[in-house]
């Protein structure tokens, strides 16, 4: 009887990671479609909002991504606060539209 109890526990677990998992996917997604609609200099104003910041929970891991990933859909080089794996909200930033990069203030 034991047995059943803990496969029927870890069954639980394994379910309620993937709806975790599902939930992100989910949360990125409305986030990544509002963000998509927003001027390239309101998500520049938003990245600077964040700077300093340090909490840290699943929505603004959600909305983070979000918005690298909607500038870089928009061809901004973001290499000054992004390196393909971290984010920096160390300093802030300006967008040089002749060259529509990324520079730190």
């Amino acid at each position: 009887m034991k047995k059943t109890c803990i496969v029927r526990h870890y069954l639980c677990s394994e379910k309620t990671t993937k709806q975790k998992i599902m939930a992100r996917t989910y949360k990125y997604r409305n986030i990544k479609n509002s963000v998509n609609h927003q001027s390239t200099e309101a998500l520049v104003e938003q990245f600077n909002a964040q700077v300093g910041k340090r909490c840290w929970a699943s929505a603004r891991a959600a909305h983070d991504t979000a918005l690298i990933d909607t500038l870089i859909d928009r061809g901004v080089d973001v290499s000054a606060v992004y390196d393909g794996e971290s984010i920096s909200f160390k300093e802030h930033v300006v967008l040089n539209e002749d060259v529509n990069k990324l520079f730190l203030v």
